[in-house]
């Protein structure tokens, strides 16, 4: 098959959206499909060998959150004529995901929608913003509404495109996780002694963040819960991982509370230093208030930490946990509960290491290669009920 994946914020990536469509692209090439990928023009772009890519004039959004693209219609058209595509994915309900949409049904190419990004990512929750936030609800509806089929990565996502949006025609695909990437066994002793010099640890207990320091992330939460763990005197110590617009308010409140040796920003990690650093972790914490799944929750579920996800009604992470299992769902509003949370965890060791070991079990069931699987079952489907409407054949 010939698949065209439409992104605005991949190679390189923004957030989950982003990763989860790489992933997908280089794994779809593995298994010998043809992938060609429409994405924003961007500096310095990372040399992709694997798929074809076509960059669009792009404008900026901030330095956290990428790129947005827009391409003309015409030029869309030509391309997929062109590249005689089979299934054409959208990722994100973007002037690129509408042009490519348009381009698609004039060419009568089935269309995957998929679904990663609510509302709470586009605009903060404010009286003043609702207006704004009911303009961008009409539109998901109405976008979303003209996919062959809606691809939701969790059961939670697939729940509000149902009952919000009034979809019909939707699955669950996984973003998955690469867990030959993700494996504790391509950590060793010298990777981790290396990384414990490089950012100045001891032997203290440690909770690890991976993701974007984004207000809907709600990082800032997590100081507060340091400063409670401080009050308690425990000796635990938190690493931030990763950068976005938060980044210079959080460092300046690190600073205010004097816990510069407690909280350790490392910025983006890659390869063999993020794997040391899911590796250092007893427990991975995810305050978000937004999430339709958590890549990064399950790349620690499949390094072995324990996990603990706030608990809001719009964080779909929480299907991850289970309660007293693998980790805990924790109170968004009261910094104590977490914190004594934790305490149990870090000051029993069989509970931790019983944690850390049912949260890779649990993770098996999201192996990127099942994805992979479910999703190109969905194509050749759409493909072949695409054949048959065009030539008027039935099975």
């Amino acid at each position: 098959m010939k698949i065209c994946f439409v992104s605005d914020q991949s190679f390189p990536s923004r957030g989950g959206e982003g990763v989860s469509t790489q992933n997908f692209c280089l794994g779809l090439k593995e298994k010998g499909d043809e992938v060609v990928l429409f994405t924003s023009r961007v500096k310095n772009p990372p040399s992709v060998r694997e798929i074809k890519i076509y960059r669009f004039f792009s404008i900026r959004i901030s330095q956290g959150k990428g790129y947005l693209a827009f391409p003309s219609l015409k030029k869309i058209f030509y391309i997929l004529k062109r590249e005689k595509i089979d299934i054409v994915h959208i990722n994100l309900p973007t002037y690129l995901g509408w042009q490519a949409l348009r381009g698609a049904k004039k060419l009568g190419i089935p269309v995957v929608l998929g679904f990663h990004v609510q509302t709470g990512n586009v605009i903060p929750s404010s009286i003043f913003l609702i207006p704004f936030k009911k303009i961008i609800e009409k539109w998901f509806s109405y976008f979303y509404k003209k996919g062959n089929i809606v691809l939701a990565p969790s059961f939670f996502a697939k729940r509000i495109l149902r009952d919000k949006y009034n979809l019909k025609y939707l699955d669950v695909v996984s973003n998955g996780v690469d867990l030959n990437r993700f494996n504790p066994n391509r950590v060793d002793i010298k990777n981790i002694k290396n990384f414990k010099k490089r950012y100045s640890l001891d032997d203290s207990s440690v909770l690890i963040y991976v993701g974007r320091l984004a207000r809907e992330k709600n990082v800032c939460y997590l100081l507060k819960i340091m400063k409670y763990l401080k009050k308690m005197e425990k000796d635990i110590k938190l690493l931030i991982v990763g950068k976005g617009g938060l980044e210079k308010k959080i460092k300046k409140e690190i600073k205010h509370l004097g816990m510069d040796k407690e909280i350790v920003l490392t910025g983006y990690l890659e390869n063999i230093d993020l794997l040391c650093a899911y590796s250092y972790a007893d427990i991975f914490i995810l305050p978000s208030f937004n999430e339709l799944q958590s890549i990064a929750t399950l790349e620690a579920m499949a390094m072995k930490n324990t996990i603990l996800v706030g608990d809001h009604t719009e964080n779909a992470a929480q299907e991850l946990v289970k309660e007293g299992i693998n980790g805990y769902t924790f109170s968004l509003r009261r910094p104590c509960d977490v914190a004594e949370k934790i305490y149990k965890i870090v000051s029993c060791s069989k509970l931790k290491k019983d944690m850390q070991e049912n949260s890779f079990k649990m993770v098996q069931e999201h192996d990127m290669q099942r994805s992979i699987l479910k999703l190109r079952g969905i194509y050749k489907e759409l493909k072949r009920k695409s054949r048959t409407k065009k030539t008027g054949l039935e099975d």
